[in-house]
């Protein structure tokens, strides 16, 4: 399994580092199957904390809550990009939301899981 998260500056399409930026498909690009086979049909966990524009969401009060289930279906050939999960904080061209005392609601519920 090989887990990565990244916390930082971002924009749509874009992260930033300290002394540089960078498509976050630059995360991703070299674990898959065809590029580091050791990890072919192994999990690739991938969890960004960064914006991805500057649109604000005010967000919604729920009154209840529902749950579905999904299936999954299994091959002989898989493709190079099979078991990834990337997961960004937020949807493209929106703020992604800390609190400046406790840190990203999104990382705080993450960790809780794991």
């Amino acid at each position: 399994c090989l887990l990565i998260t990244v916390l930082t500056h971002g924009e749509l399409g874009m992260l930033y580092a300290k002394d540089t930026h960078y498509k976050p498909d630059n995360l991703w690009y070299y674990f898959t199957a065809d590029k580091c086979p050791s990890l072919a049909g192994k999990p690739k966990l991938f969890f960004i904390q960064a914006c991805q524009g500057d649109k604000l969401d005010a967000g919604i009060t729920l009154t209840n809550r529902t749950e579905t289930d999904g299936s999954s279906s299994s091959s002989y050939r898989i493709p190079t990009h099979a078991d990834f999960l990337i997961v960004f904080s937020t949807v493209p061209g929106y703020y992604s939301w800390r609190n400046t005392t406790r840190g990203s609601w999104f990382m705080q519920a993450l960790c809780e899981e794991l």
